[in-house]
C-alpha cells in the first residue's frame, strides 16, 4: 500500500471513529422532555417538563423526584442548578407548572386536597406509564418530592393521601393557614398584597401563550372574596375562614407514611418555624422518619429588614459555608438516597438547627432533651393605641420590623444568663389586663440586647394579638425560635400598639392596661456543631 492510500485509509477511519463516539457523548448528558402535557381529572391541561438522567432506559429505570415551584412561579425547563445535581446522581427530574399558573390552565385553589392533589395523582400515573421510571409495583413509581413554599404544602396534602409518595422534602411549608395569614385575628397586610398581586399577574401572562392553548384561569373565586373582604373589614368571615383551613396541611399530616425532612426557615415571616414544628410533632409520635431542620432564610424576599444583619451572617442565607446551601443540599440529597433508593447513607441529626451565628447545632430530638419552659418576672404596663399618648413613647430606630406610625411600647428584662443557652421552640407569654375602647391590638416580640445595648428582634419574628374590649386574661404562643443566646445577653419582651407588617386596629381609639409573664424553652448551649 503506497502512502496516499494508507492516508486515505487513515482519514477514513478517524472519521468513523469519530462518528461512532458521537453518540456515546450524547448517551452522557441528560434528555429533557418539554412540554409535556397531561389531562388531569377534570380535563385541565397540567404542562410538564421530564428530565431523564443518562442511561435511563425501559431497561435501566431510575426513580424521579418531583420539583415544582412556589406560588405565582412556574416549572424549571432545564438540567441546571438542583435539577442537574439529581440528574447526575441518577435520578429523574419531573417538574410541572400547578393549576392556575404558568402554561397549566384551571384555577388556583391553594394546593387543595379536591384540585391541586388530584393534579398529582394524574402526574403519577403518567410517570407510571413511562417505562425509563422505576416502579415500586405497576401503577406506583419509585419516587422522592422537593419545593419549597405552595410546593412543599402540596407535599404534605399529596403525602397523606396518595401513599405511592416514597420520601418528601417540603421547605418552608405551611401547617395552619388561616393561623399563617391571620394569627390571632390580625391579617398580615404586606404578605396579603404580595401574594395576592404576584400571583395574579405572573398566573395571568404566562397562560396565554400556553402549549396547551391559551388558559386564562388564576384564582378560584373565593381567594378574590377573601383579599376583598380583609382587605375592607380585617376578617374573613364563616364561610371563608372555613374555605382556608380545609387546606391547612396539618389536617393530612397524621395520614402521612412517607419519612419526611422538615425544613423551615427562622426569619420566614410567612411562615414561622411552628409550621413546622406542629409536623414534627405528630409524625414523630406515628413513627415516621422524621428529621427537621431550620437555617436562617425563608420567606423574606422584599420584606428583609435590616436586623437580618444580625440574624443571618451573610444575608438571608446566612450559611456558613458562603451562603451557597450546600449543608442544607447535602442533607436533602442524602434523605432522598436513603428513602428513596435504599443507601445506607448518614441524613444528620433528628433535629439540625441553624442560629444566629451562621452554624448549625444538633439534637437529638425537638424539643432538645434538656428543655425546659422558664417563667420570668411579671412586667406591668400601660399603653395607648396608634394616634394617642401612653407607653414609652414612639418607636424610632428600634429593630424590625418596623413599626405603625404613632405607636408606642412598653420592654422589660425577662432572662438574662452568665452562660450560652439554647432558646429553641415556642416561647409563651401569659397576659391579663384591660382593654380601654370597643377592641385593641398588641404585638410582643423577644429582643435580644447585647451588652454593648445593641438590639436585635429575636428571629425577626413579632406576634399580633387582637382583643375585644374590656377585661381579659389569655395565653398567646409566639413564634417558633432557634436562638442562641450568648453570654452577658438579655432577653427582652416588648410589646406595641402597632407594626407595619401587620393591620391595623379599625374600631377606633384604644389603651391597654396589663400584666405579662413569658416562658421561655431554654437549654444548655450546644458543646459541638453538626457540621
Amino acid at each position: 500500500m503506497n502512502s496516499r492510500a494508507r492516508i486515505a485509509l487513515g482519514l477514513v477511519l478517524v472519521v468513523a471513529a469519530s462518528l461512532i463516539a458521537a453518540p456515546a457523548v450524547a448517551q452522557n448528558e441528560p434528555t429533557v422532555e418539554n412540554p409535556i402535557i397531561v389531562e388531569s381529572f377534570d380535563g385541565t391541561p397540567i404542562v410538564a417538563t421530564l428530565m431523564l438522567p443518562a442511561g435511563a432506559s425501559d431497561t435501566s429505570p431510575v426513580p424521579v423526584i418531583l420539583y415544582t415551584h412556589g406560588w405565582g412561579g412556574t416549572r424549571i425547563t432545564s438540567a441546571t442548578g438542583t435539577a442537574e445535581s439529581l440528574l447526575e446522581k441518577g435520578y429523574a427530574v419531573f417538574t410541572w407548572d400547578a393549576r392556575g399558573f404558568g402554561d397549566s390552565g384551571g384555577e388556583a385553589n391553594i394546593d387543595s386536597v379536591e384540585f391541586e392533589v388530584k393534579d398529582v395523582q394524574a402526574l403519577m400515573d403518567y410517570l407510571a406509564g413511562r417505562p425509563e421510571i422505576e416502579l415500586d409495583k405497576p401503577g406506583d413509581p419509585r419516587m422522592g418530592w422537593i419545593g419549597g413554599s405552595y410546593a412543599g404544602g402540596i407535599q404534605l396534602q399529596t403525602a397523606g393521601i396518595d401513599h405511592r409518595v416514597d420520601a418528601i422534602v417540603p421547605e418552608i411549608a405551611w401547617a395552619d393557614l388561616p393561623r399563617s395569614l391571620t394569627p390571632n385575628g390580625v391579617f398580615k397586610r404586606n404578605w396579603n398584597y404580595l401574594l395576592y398581586g404576584s400571583g395574579a399577574a405572573t398566573g395571568t401572562v404566562n397562560g396565554l401563550d400556553s402549549p396547551a392553548g391559551p388558559q386564562t384561569g388564576v384564582y378560584a373565586p373565593e381567594i378574590h372574596q377573601a383579599f376583598a373582604e380583609i382587605n375592607a373589614t380585617g376578617t374573613l368571615s364563616g364561610r371563608l375562614l372555613e374555605w382556608f383551613e380545609a387546606r391547612s396541611t396539618i389536617l393530612r399530616t397524621p395520614d402521612i407514611t412517607a419519612p419526611t425532612m422538615l425544613v423551615q426557615g427562622t426569619v420566614d415571616t410567612l411562615f414561622p418555624l411552628e409550621e413546622a414544628f406542629d409536623h414534627y410533632k405528630i409524625l414523630k409520635r406515628n413513627g415516621v422518619p422524621v428529621k427537621l431542620m431550620t437555617y436562617c432564610g425563608g420567606h423574606t424576599g422584599n420584606l428583609v429588614h435590616p436586623s437580618l444583619g444580625a440574624n443571618c451572617p451573610g444575608g438571608t442565607s446566612g450559611y456558613p459555608d458562603g451562603g451557597d446551601g450546600s449543608i442544607y443540599e447535602a442533607r436533602r440529597l442524602a434523605w432522598l438516597d436513603r428513602y428513596v433508593k435504599g443507601l445506607k447513607v448518614s441524613t444528620g441529626p433528628e433535629l439540625e438547627w441553624q442560629a444566629q451565628d451562621g452554624y448549625y447545632y444538633g439534637g437529638t430530638r425537638f424539643p432538645l432533651p434538656a428543655t425546659k419552659m422558664v417563667s420570668t418576672e411579671t412586667i406591668s404596663s400601660s399603653l395607648a393605641g396608634p394616634g394617642t399618648t401612653g407607653g414609652d413613647g414612639p418607636l424610632e430606630g428600634n429593630p424590625a420590623p418596623q413599626y405603625e406610625q404613632g405607636a408606642v411600647a412598653a420592654s422589660a428584662d425577662v432572662f438574662s444568663s452568665k452562660h450560652a443557652m439554647s432558646v429553641v421552640g415556642i416561647p409563651r407569654v401569659e397576659l391579663k389586663g384591660t382593654v380601654n375602647g370597643l377592641s385593641g391590638i398588641l404585638f410582643l416580640k423577644l429582643v435580644d440586647v447585647g451588652p454593648d445595648g445593641e438590639a436585635v428582634t429575636v428571629n425577626d419574628q413579632t406576634m399580633p394579638l387582637r382583643l375585644e374590649g374590656g377585661a381579659f386574661e389569655v395565653t398567646v404562643d409566639l413564634h417558633g425560635v432557634t436562638w442562641l443566646l450568648q453570654p452577658g445577653h438579655t432577653l427582652q419582651l416588648e410589646v406595641s400598639t402597632g407594626s407595619t407588617q401587620y393591620d391595623f386596629n379599625r374600631m377606633g381609639p384604644y389603651s391597654v392596661d396589663f400584666e405579662a409573664t413569658t416562658y421561655l424553652p431554654l437549654a444548655p448551649a450546644p458543646t459541638s456543631k453538626a457540621v
